[in-house]
């Protein structure tokens, strides 16, 4: 195993998707980063090789295992800045308490201590944007004036690495839990069986146009809309898998009168694809446990008629399609793994 770095991966903590929502609408405006790299705290960047993840992974088991999960708030004095060369900055947040992350950088940077680290000190934080000196004051005032706290718990941290990546962008390869073990637990764990799922998240502008239907309504939405293909093991993805996957063109699915149901067993609003011939193309759906079906949320059943009756007169034939480019690999919590980048469709 190669103790030489590359600036290709990173070993990092990842908030939960559910708090990006500030993060990225300001990482979108300002951060050159974004969107090569998710939110993400560096523990140690530049990173060793993809090719060495697998044994550096059991390397940090061994002493990550035995760390005590923690949490990291943002409040409005977490904001804060570097200043790079010359005239430009870089703003960022830092934990209000960084005593746990710190310790924990510390036990990771020990346990690999072959690996060329940087010898700068560790500061940790999470990068928002670049400004100039002349404005960062008045860029940070503005964000501070409109910042809500988030806080989330570091139960795990990640392995990423945008080698290989035909967009160059920085993707999960592994991640190690945080167990709070003792040591004598560590000669025989014994782990449940965890599995990642496949699956199809509904583009923003898609959901924005569906959720219009429940103005007014007992509609519960859930966190995200999505359909969910089959269960993946967890570990490394397949290769060979992967290009299988990425070898299937772009498709679009479609919508008709009758796609929109309610399922009394457990008072949740469905959607169904039209065509779902398109799904069973790409050999995953497991029919023994999914049927291609998008749960939307929870509804009282007195509510469907109305929901239902706005979606017969806002149809038509072009309107309720959904354009399908990629399929996410998503882990028990709801993040996202992997993307599997289907095919462009060749013009004629």
């Amino acid at each position: 195993m190669t103790s030489v770095t590359t600036v290709q991966t990173a070993l990092c903590i990842i908030p939960p998707e559910n708090i990006w929502e500030q993060i990225q609408a300001i990482r979108s405006l300002h951060d050159k980063a974004y969107p090569r790299w998710m939110p993400h705290i560096n523990l140690i960047y530049p990173f060793v090789p993809e090719v060495d993840f697998e044994k550096v992974k059991q390397l940090l088991e061994v002493v990550l295992h035995r760390q005590r999960p923690f949490q990291i708030q943002f409040n409005q004095a977490s904001l804060n800045y570097f200043q790079q060369r010359g005239d430009d900055c870089t703003y960022h947040l830092r934990p209000n308490v960084c005593t746990d992350i710190i310790e924990l950088q510390k036990v990771i940077q020990n346990q690999l201590s072959h690996v060329q680290i940087k010898k700068k000190p560790f500061e940790a934080h999470l990068t928002l944007g670049q400004a100039t000196k002349g404005n960062i004051t008045t860029v940070l005032n503005e964000i501070q004036a409109k910042w809500q706290t988030i806080e989330f718990t570091v139960d795990r941290v990640y392995m990423i690495s945008r080698e290989n990546h035909p967009e160059n962008l920085f993707t999960i390869k592994h991640e190690i839990l945080l167990l709070d073990e003792p040591s004598n637990a560590m000669a025989n764990p014994i782990k449940p069986t965890v599995f990642n799922q496949l699956g199809i998240v509904l583009s923003q502008e898609f959901v924005e146009q569906i959720s219009r239907l429940f103005e007014r309504t007992s509609f519960r939405p859930l966190k995200s809309f999505r359909m969910i293909l089959a269960d993946y093991e967890t570990g490394p993805v397949n290769s060979e898998f992967r290009s299988k996957l990425e070898s299937i063109s772009k498709f679009t699915l479609e919508f008709r009168q009758d796609s929109l149901a309610f399922d009394e067993r457990i008072s949740q609003l469905i959607l169904k694809p039209s065509n779902l011939n398109v799904i069973q193309q790409l050999n995953v759906l497991d029919e023994t446990k999914y049927d291609g079906t998008i749960i939307l949320g929870e509804l009282r059943q007195q509510d469907f008629d109305k929901v239902n009756d706005r979606f017969m007169k806002n149809w038509s034939s072009d309107k309720y399609q959904l354009d399908i480019d990629r399929i996410h690999l998503i882990d028990p919590s709801g993040r996202f793994k992997f993307i599997f980048r289907l095919k462009p469709l060749l013009l004629s």
